[in-house]
C-alpha cells in the first residue's frame, strides 16, 4: 500500500456537524475490566459530505463520558503549531532537495488538477508534509469547508463541558514523520504520485466500506493493497511499524493509564479506524492485558 493511504487515515486536523448519518454500523466498541469501562471510536481522516455527521450511537457515548481523548489534542493552537512544523528549517527549498524530474513531475501533478496550482508556495514545506498535500489536495479543493470526525467529537466533547484531550503530543505524532531520512521521504513521495498516476480512488472505496462498517472487508481491502510494487515494500513495512504498531502499543498503554487514573469515569477514546483493526491493534493489545471488548 502506497504511504500516503495510511496518512489519509491517521493525520489531519478538521471537524464535521453532528446527526444521524448514513454510517450501517460504527466502528464503536464498548470495552470493560473490572468495573470499569470505556469506549473506543474508529474515525476517519476525509473532508467529505457523506462524513459530515456523527452516528447517534456516538453521540451518546460521548454525552455518557466524562472524559474524551482523540489522538492529539485538536484545539487552534495545536492546529496552527501543527502547520509551523511542517516547514523545514534549513532554508532549503524543494528545488534544492527533490531530483528535478521528481520536482517536475510533482509540479505537473498539481497543474492536472489545477492549472492554477504549483508547488511555489511549498518550496519549504518538509517532504513527507508534501506528500500529503499531494495525496490530499484534490479533496481539499472539492470540500475547502468540510471537516473530518475527530474535531467534531473533540469540540462536541468541549461543549457538553467533557475533560478533553489527545493521548499523544502534536511532537509525538508528527515526529514520526521527521524520523524518515530525506531519502525515504523522497521515496515516500515518488510512491504517492505512482499510486495516484493508477488513478485509483483509494478514499473513495475506504469511505464505503467504512459507512458500511465492514471491518472484514475493510481490513481485507488494505491487504489487498499493500506491497504492490517491490521497490517501496521496505520502507512500506517501515512506515506501518512505525506509524500504526509502535503508536498502537503506545496508544493502549495510554488508554490504560487514563482509565486506571479515573477509575470511577467513564472514557471515551477516538482513533484512526486502522487503529483498531487487524493483528497488532489498540483492542488486540487491550484484549491481551484482559479486557473484554465488544463492538456495539
Amino acid at each position: 500500500m502506497k504511504l500516503l493511504k495510511i496518512l489519509i487515515l491517521i493525520i489531519s486536523f478538521f471537524s464535521i456537524s453532528i446527526a444521524d448519518n448514513g454510517i450501517k454500523h460504527p466502528f464503536l466498541w464498548q470495552v470493560e475490566k473490572g468495573g470499569k469501562e470505556f469506549y473506543l471510536f474508529g474515525t476517519m481522516h476525509l473532508t467529505d459530505p457523506q462524513l459530515q455527521t456523527l452516528p447517534l450511537a456516538l453521540k451518546k457515548a460521548i454525552e455518557s463520558s466524562d472524559i474524551v481523548r482523540t489522538e492529539i489534542p485538536l484545539d487552534l493552537k495545536t492546529q496552527l503549531k501543527a502547520s509551523s512544523m511542517t516547514i523545514r528549517d534549513d532554508n532549503k527549498t524543494l528545488k534544492d532537495i527533490l531530483p528535478s524530474k521528481l520536482y517536475q513531475r510533482t509540479q505537473n501533478h498539481l497543474k492536472s488538477i489545477n492549472p492554477e496550482l504549483s508547488l511555489a508556495p511549498f518550496e519549504h514545506t518538509k517532504v513527507w508534509a508534501v506528500s500529503t498535500i499531494v495525496s490530499m489536495i484534490d479533496n481539499q479543493l472539492k470540500y475547502p469547508f468540510l471537516r473530518t470526525v475527530d474535531d467534531i467529537i473533540y469540540n462536541y466533547a468541549k461543549e457538553k463541558k467533557k475533560d478533553i484531550g489527545g493521548v499523544e503530543t502534536l511532537e509525538e505524532q508528527l515526529g514520526v514523520m521527521d524520523s524518515f531520512s530525506l531519502k525515504e521521504q523522497i521515496l515516500e513521495l515518488e510512491s504517492a504520485l505512482d499510486y495516484l498516476d493508477k488513478e485509483v480512488d483509494f478514499s473513495a472505496k475506504m469511505k464505503e466500506l467504512y459507512m458500511l462498517g465492514d471491518s472484514k472487508k475493510l481490513i481485507k481491502f488494505i491487504d489487498n493493497s499493500m506491497y504492490q510494487m517491490p521497490k517501496y515494500k521496505a520502507l512500506e513495512e517501515k512506515f506501518m511499524q512505525r506509524l500504526l504498531y509502535d503508536r498502537n502499543v503506545k496508544m493502549a498503554n495510554r488508554v490504560e493509564s487514563i482509565v486506571n487514573q479515573n477509575p470511577k469515569k467513564v472514557s471515551l477514546f477516538a482513533f484512526g479506524v486502522m487503529h483498531f483493526l487487524g493483528k497488532k491493534s489498540v483492542i488486540e493489545i487491550l484484549k491481551s492485558h484482559g479486557y473484554k471488548v465488544k463492538r456495539l
